[in-house]
C-alpha cells in the first residue's frame, strides 16, 4: 500500500494565504459597513434599502468565510490523493453553497450601489437607467440561482463520485464563463453611469474629485472580477480541482469585499463632516424645543443651473390666513417655482402637511462674516409646529 502523500510547503502556504486574506478583507469590509450604519442610522437617521442590502451583502460574505473554513478542514488546496471520499463530497457540497452565495452577494452589492445612485439622481433619464439596471440584475440573479440549483438532475449527481447515480449535468464551464463575463460588463457599466451626473451637480470641486477617486478605487473590484475569470479558466482545466480551487475562492472574496468597502465610502461623510453633524444636532434641538413633528432631511437634492425646482413657502396674507406663495428663487438656478392656487396651511390638529423652506435668500451678512455662496449654507428647515403658529 502506497503511503499517503503529505502536503507540500507551497500547498500549505496557499491554503493559509486564502484563510488569512479572507479574514482580513472581510474584517475591513465589516468596518466600512459598521461606519456606514453609524452614519445612516444614528447620525443622520436616513437609512434606506441600499443600507439594508449592504448589510445583507456583509452577512453573505461572512457566510462565505465560514464555508472557506469548512473547505480548509476538508483539505482545500491539498492533492486529491490526501482526501477521503467524505472530504471530496463535503468539498463539492460546500462549493455549491459558495456558488449560490456568490451570486446573491453580487446582486445585493450592485443593487445597493444603484439605489445609492438614486439618492443624488436629478435626471429622469438617469433614474430610469438605474431602475432598468436593477431589474436586469434581478432577472440575472434569478436565472443564475435556478441554473446553479439544477446544474445536475438529480442534484445528487453533482457529488456522485462513484458513478452510481443516473442523470445528467450541464456544461458548467460555459455557464461560469458567461456569468463572469456578464458581471465584468455590468461592473464597467455601473462605474461609468454616474460620471456625467457627478460632473453636472453643484458641489465643491474637492468633493467631486473625492467621489471620482472612490469610483477609481472601485474599479479594482472590476479588475478582481477579470482575474477571477482567469482563475475559473485554470480551475476548469485542472487535473486536480481540489488542489487548484484556492485561487478562484481567493479572488472571489477579494472581489466582493472590495466592492462592499468602496460602495460604503460615500456614506461616511457625516462621520467626518463637522458641519453636517452640527446641522443634524441643531435640527434635533429645534424639534425637541418646539414639540413639533418636524424632521431634519439631510438629503437635500443637488440643484444644477438651469433646472426647474418647485418650493412652497408659507406666509400670512392680509386676512390672517396661511397661504402658499410662489416665485421662490434658488441660488444657482435660472428658474422660479410656481404654485397656482392657494391651499390652507397645516394645523397642529391635522398632523399633516409639508415641510416649509424659509430663508431661501441669503440673510444680511454681518461685518467679518464669511460670504455664503451655496444654497445649503442658508436654506433652513422650519418646524411644522412653528409654521402652524405663524412663525414660519
Amino acid at each position: 500500500m502506497e503511503p499517503i502523500p503529505s502536503p507540500s510547503a507551497e500547498d500549505q502556504r496557499r491554503q493559509d494565504g486564502l484563510v488569512i486574506t479572507s479574514v482580513v478583507m472581510t474584517t475591513m469590509a465589516g468596518l466600512f459597513v459598521i461606519f456606514r450604519c453609524i452614519s445612516r442610522f444614528i447620525l443622520i437617521r436616513t437609512p434606506g434599502p441600499d443600507d439594508y442590502l449592504m448589510l445583507a451583502a456583509l452577512l453573505l460574505t461572512i457566510g462565505y468565510v465560514v464555508e472557506i473554513f469548512i473547505l480548509k478542514a476538508n483539505h482545500l488546496g491539498f492533492p486529491m490523493a490526501m482526501l477521503t471520499l467524505d472530504n471530496m463530497v463535503t468539498f463539492i457540497k460546500v462549493t455549491l453553497g459558495i456558488q449560490t452565495m456568490y451570486y446573491a452577494n453580487v446582486f445585493c452589492i450592485k443593487t445597493s450601489i444603484l439605489l445609492t445612485y438614486l439618492r443624488f439622481a436629478v435626471s429622469k433619464t438617469f433614474r430610469m437607467l438605474c431602475y432598468g439596471t436593477i431589474i436586469l440584475h434581478a432577472v440575472f440573479f434569478v436565472v443564475c440561482l435556478c441554473v446553479t440549483l439544477t446544474q445536475c438532475l438529480p442534484l445528487e449527481k453533482m457529488w456522485d463520485l462513484t458513478g452510481t447515480v443516473e442523470g445528467r449535468c450541464i456544461n458548467t464551464t460555459a455557464f461560469f464563463y458567461s456569468t463572469s463575463a456578464f458581471n465584468i460588463v455590468t461592473d464597467i457599466w455601473i462605474l461609468l453611469m454616474p460620471f456625467k451626473t457627478l460632473h453636472g451637480i453643484q458641489r465643491p470641486r474637492h468633493e467631486k474629485v473625492a467621489l471620482s477617486c472612490i469610483f477609481g478605487v472601485g474599479a479594482f473590484a472590476t479588475v478582481a472580477s477579470i482575474v477571477r475569470l482567469h482563475t475559473i479558466y485554470i480551475y476548469t482545466l485542472a487535473e486536480d480541482p481540489f488542489r487548484d480551487g484556492v485561487a478562484v475562492n481567493l479572488w472571489s472574496i477579494i472581489e466582493v469585499t472590495i466592492a462592499i468597502s468602496c460602495a460604503s465610502v460615500s456614506a461616511l461623510k457625516p462621520i467626518f463632516s463637522g458641519r453636517q453633524r452640527r446641522a443634524t444636532r441643531e435640527a434635533k434641538t429645534s424639534t425637541a424645543s418646539s414639540g413639533s413633528a418636524s424632521r431634519y432631511y439631510p438629503q437635500t437634492p443637488m440643484y444644477g443651473r438651469g433646472q426647474k425646482h418647485h418650493f412652497r413657502i408659507a406666509s400670512r396674507d392680509g386676512s390672517g390666513r396661511d397661504v402658499l406663495e410662489s416665485g421662490a428663487s434658488i441660488p444657482g438656478s435660472d428658474r422660479r417655482s410656481s404654485v397656482d392656487k392657494e391651499q390652507p396651511a397645516p394645523t397642529p390638529e391635522s398632523g399633516t402637511g409639508s415641510i416649509s423652506l424659509a430663508g431661501l435668500q441669503p440673510p444680511p451678512r454681518r461685518a467679518g462674516q464669511p460670504r455664503v455662496d451655496r444654497e445649503e449654507d442658508y436654506v433652513e428647515v422650519v418646524p411644522l409646529g412653528d409654521l402652524c403658529r405663524g412663525t414660519g
